[in-house]
Formats: C-alpha cells, structure tokens, sequence
C-alpha cells in the first residue's frame, strides 16, 4: 500500500509532466484476497494486487482522462501525453466546472490494518466451517468472501488532495438442496476479514433451504409483507440513486412538482423513516470525496418522513443557485428496536420476502422497478411463518415501500450479490403492501 507521502510525491511528477491547462489525478491502490467455493468444495483462491492512475488533462473546456498501471521510466509520461492527446482532440463541455482548489474533509477512522497473511486464514477458516455445515446437513453450499485493504488518492495541480486508506470484507452464501428444489442465501459485510461472520449466514441459509421446500402456490397480488435487510439495501439504494435536483428540477422525477418546483420539505414517508448518509459511520465508513473531490459531510436526505436534500452536481448548482451536495457515499436507514423475529410476530398474515433479484427500472417518474423473489419466499400466518410459497416476479417503487411501512428492525450491514460489498446499513421492514404481478418460476 502506498503511503501519503508516496502518493503526493507521484502526484507531484504528474504535475511536473503534464502541459494541460488544468491536471487532476486519481490514484487507486488495491489488495484483495478472495475465497471462492461451489458444490461443497473450495473452487478458487488468491490475491490480486492492482494499481491504476487517472490522469485528466484540460484545455480550455476540453477533457479527456486516460488510465495505466505503470510508473516507472516513461510510462507515467506516457499517460499524461495520451491524456492531453484526447483532450486536445475532444469536443467543448458545455458543463465544464475547473479544477477545484485545496478541500477539507472529515476524519474517517481507518481501523486495525490486516496483512494479506491474516486476511487470507480468516476467509479460509471461514469457507472451512461453511463447507462442513452444508456437508453435515447433507445441502450443497456456493459461495464467495473477499477482503480488500485499499488507498484512494486524488489531487491536482490546484492544490486538491485527498489521501484516505481502507478496507472491507463480504461474505456471501447460496445453500441448495440436493435435488435443486430448495434455496437460501444470505450474506454480511464488515470492516475486516477478522469480523466476519460466517456461522449466522450459514445457519440462515441452510434454515431458508430446507423451509423453502414443497411451496403452496399462491396468486398473484398486493400482499403484506416483511422485507429482510438485503432486500430493504436494494431498494434504499435505487431510491438514493434517483434522488437528484436535476432530475427533480426538469420535471423528470418522483420529486418534481409543476412550474420547475420540487419536493423538499414536503411530508412524503411516516414520521419513523429517515434516511441519511456519512462517510465516518463507524459500521459503514466511506470515502470521504466525490469524484471530482467535493467533500462528502454527514447529510440528512429524508428526515422523519420530510424530503430534506437532494443531491447536485457543481454544474446545476452553479446555473441553478442550488446547493452544491455529492451523490450520498453510503446508505443508512434508522431503524427501529425490534428483531426480525419481532416483525414477524407482529404480522397477522403476509410474505416474508428474503432476496430480491434481477431488478431493473419501469418507469422514472414514479420510481416503478421490477424483478424477480427467489431463495425462500415464505406466508406468515398469526406471527408465525407457516409454509414455503411460490416465487413471483413483482413490481413496486421503493417510494410506495417507504410510505406503507408499518414497522423497522434494528439496522444491520449487509453483503451484495457476486462479489459486490454494499455500503448499506439498513433495517428489515414490515409493509403494508408489496406488489406481485406473476408467478416465477425461480428457485
């Protein structure tokens, strides 16, 4: 891993070198070690040390970046040429914003660093102890943990830089059945390879395995449900995505109003849900710029059910007098003091939903996306789960999923699907209704 000092010192040859108008440089620095296993048995294994610099070089409002992995002799030199080649080349931006100047950013606590050695025991130990749960329960476990000790770094010629060293670990797990029929999985997320766990995943999914067997076949419809954490991370982050002034301001967004107006301050969600982002979050630190190196502070996006902020780029805040907010670098949503277990218990009849998959966007305006239930889709009867149902594709919003929420659990960090870490602190949620539009034939 590079050091602050190494890194200013490359960002200072860039400078050197470069003959553009205006020079920014991003620097990437990763380690990550990986365990990957199927049908009970370890399938890959390593670790992958990578570097990448970015180089973009400006003249006048024209900009073009290229990337390498090489600094010795001439192949930095080689980067800032070809980035300054393209930009010369380039068409005018009519959003240009020049280069931002010395930054502030907060303090995020890098933690106690693992070496390659301790990282790569602890997945293994893992991997070993889900292995032989799935082969004592007699299911068929997949799956996939990494660990990655990072440096980002940005700079430029104006005297911009950032310097911030971090990790995270993940750890995610599909248990089957040996016929197929049956599915589960979960997942989990941490700071360090040391803090993951894997024996509650592992009991998780095996349990959604077998309950999962012998589904009744239920129709299609507007169900009560409870949403699992993982299922609540993905919608959470779908909705930050779409939470942009431009968007709002052109009339194109759940958040528009007529006449160029907008939604904030306006009582969308009940007064339990509030949604807010900081890169310092002790669960879920984050990377404290943007990537053009505006500095992310802790922000309030929905604030006991009112819209507080949106986010906007330096180009619509300069031309819109809006203020200036980088897209949120995490996502947290405040939860309740109840379990899952609790929300179960509290529901008189529903679904209990554990994955949502393959999710992909209807419509913009109302926020409608679309996807399919698989690895255990469940019927809560009187607070208690009775019996397996059929997976459906569903459509819903998660606007609608905020505003018909009843209930929350304690958050939780979660995991991502194929090998992606979520910065997501979330909560299970009870709704009142979640939309499924047809049956799936997904396990």
């Amino acid at each position: 891993m590079y050091t602050e000092t190494q890194c200013r010192d490359l960002v200072e040859r860039v400078v050197r070198l470069s003959k553009a108008d205006e020079v920014h440089v991003s620097l990437n620095f990763d380690e990550v070690v990986h365990q990957r296993f199927a049908r009970n048995c370890p399938s890959t294994a390593g670790l992958v040390s990578s570097v990448t610099v970015s180089v973009r070089s400006t003249f006048g409002t024209r900009t073009a970046t290229s990337q390498g992995n090489q600094f010795s002799g001439g192949a930095l030199e080689d980067i800032v040429r070809s980035s300054e080649e393209l930009a010369r080349a380039g068409p005018e931006d009519p959003e240009f914003q020049p280069a931002l100047g010395e930054q502030v950013f907060v303090e995020v606590p890098e933690g106690a660093p693992e070496s390659e050695a301790e990282r790569l025991e602890h997945l293994t130990q893992g991997i070993a102890l889900v292995i032989g749960r799935a082969l004592r329960s007699g299911y068929v476990a997949a799956g996939f943990a990494q660990a990655r000790d990072s440096v980002r770094c940005i700079a430029n010629a104006a005297g911009l830089f950032g310097y911030q060293r971090t990790s995270d670990a993940h750890f995610a797990e599909t248990v089957r059945t040996p016929d197929g029929a049956g599915s589960g999985w979960a997942s989990t997320a941490s700071i360090r390879a040391r803090d993951l766990d894997f024996e509650g995943p592992t009991t998780t999914a095996i349990s959604k395995a077998r309950g999962s067997l012998n589904a009744r076949t239920f129709a299609p419809g507007d169900y009560p449900a409870v949403l699992e954490p993982a299922c609540v991370a993905s919608l959470m982050g779908l909705l930050m995505g779409s939470m942009d002034m431009r968007q709002a301001d052109e009339g194109r967004s759940f958040f528009s109003l007529p006449e160029g107006q907008t939604r904030l301050g306006e009582k969308l969600f009940p007064e339990s849900i509030s949604l807010h982002s900081d890169p310092a979050d002790p669960t879920v630190p984050a990377l404290r710029w943007s990537a053009d190196g505006v500095p992310h502070a802790p922000t309030s996006w929905i604030d006991k059910g009112v819209l507080a902020n949106l986010h906007c780029n330096r180009y619509w805040g300069r031309e819109h007098s809006r203020p200036l907010l980088p897209r949120p670098p995490n996502t947290l949503l405040r939860g309740g003091n109840e379990t899952l277990a609790e929300l179960i218990a509290g529901t008189e009849r529903g679904l209990l939903v554990t994955n949502l998959w393959y999710m992909r966007g209807v419509d913009t305006k109302t926020m409608l996306y679309t996807g399919l239930t698989r690895d255990g889709l469940f019927w809560i009867e009187d607070g208690k789960v009775t019996h397996p149902v059929n997976n459906f594709r569903w459509n819903d919003s998660p606007i609608r999923v905020l505003q018909n929420t009843e209930a929350l659990s304690r958050p939780m960090r979660i995991g991502g699907r194929n090998g992606r870490t979520l910065s997501a602190l979330v909560p299970a949620l009870r709704v009142k209704s979640f939309g499924f539009t047809s049956i799936s034939d997904a396990v």
